[in-house]
């Protein structure tokens, strides 16, 4: 793959490159797509004093690309692709990049590290250049897998924190103009009760921090079940697990006013890529609290 033309190079790097002993092999190295002397020559051209930035991104960038050609090779080992995908987030911090990260996890039943590289991606979005384009199907996809992989994984998954020092992940509602209107979180009880299990308090803990840190004026909570169970018996439970939540929230330091509906079983979430419709998988997933500023 050639990302530039020798004699193109100039007019982008600036005539201050040549003066770095290393850029004719450089240039050789990207021309020829020779990613293993790519990567010696980017190695020398990052301690070298007259080797200037422009030159160096030029080369992270093509190296970047390149290793994530490489993981993106569905006949090699998951490991393989996941080194590739490493190397590529080591010159270039992109969100295709740690997407394809939390894809292959989550291709693996890896949850846990596919809910980490989803969210990434997500605070790549926000923070990372605008030149990384994106459309808005593929952040909802990134975000919706996201959610799935954070209902899914045995462990829980803190939402990973942005450049601004704010929670993103889960918690980004704004991502290059698509605007995520409610938030699911795994916040789960205890079969048939409105007593939160460990993880489920986890998560509530994690939304009360959010919300006494932003202090918004006022949220909606909504409670959502799985498909198991009469409508009546799904629809009460969702109100009074929406209510625990609130009650939760307001002793954990929230002032705000809080709004609290149930939707029982009646907005089952939308099946994710290789989970079947009606699994254990696809019911907790359904088993969540969705919050939303009002």
């Amino acid at each position: 793959m050639k990302l530039l033309l020798k004699s193109l190079i100039p007019l982008v790097l600036g005539t201050s490159a040549l003066a770095c002993p290393h850029y004719d092999a450089a240039v050789a190295a990207v021309n020829t797509a020779d990613l293993a002397t790519a990567t010696t020559v980017y190695d020398q051209i990052m301690v070298e004093p007259s080797c200037d930035d422009a030159l160096r991104g030029w080369m992270a960038t093509f190296l970047a690309r390149e290793s994530f050609a490489i993981g993106m090779d569905e006949t090699l080992t998951p490991d393989a692709r996941r080194a590739a995908y490493d190397a590529a987030l080591g010159y270039e911090p992109h969100w295709r990049t740690y997407a394809a990260l939390g894809r292959l996890a989550w291709d693996g039943q890896d949850y846990t590290a596919a809910a980490a590289g989803l969210q990434l991606a997500i605070n790549a979005l926000v923070d990372g250049p605008q030149e990384h384009e994106a459309t808005p199907d593929e952040i909802a996809e990134v975000y919706q897998l996201a959610a799935a992989a954070v209902a899914l994984s045995d462990a829980v998954v803190p939402m990973p924190t942005m450049r601004s020092g704010e929670e993103g992940g889960l918690f980004a509602t704004s991502i290059r103009g698509y605007e995520v209107t409610e938030v699911p979180l795994p916040i789960t009880f205890t079969y048939g009760t409105d007593d939160f299990d460990p993880s489920g308090e986890a998560y509530a803990q994690m939304l009360a921090d959010h919300l006494v840190m932003f202090a918004p004026e006022a949220i909606a909570l909504t409670g959502h079940t799985d498909p198991i169970g009469s409508d009546a018996f799904n629809q009460g439970l969702s109100e009074l697990r929406a209510a625990a939540l609130a009650d939760f929230l307001r002793a954990a330091g929230y002032q705000g006013d809080i709004t609290v509906a149930g939707l029982g079983r009646t907005q089952l979430p939308a099946v994710p890529p290789g989970i079947v419709e009606g699994s254990e998988e696809h019911h907790r997933i359904a088993r969540r609290v969705t919050f939303a500023e009002d």
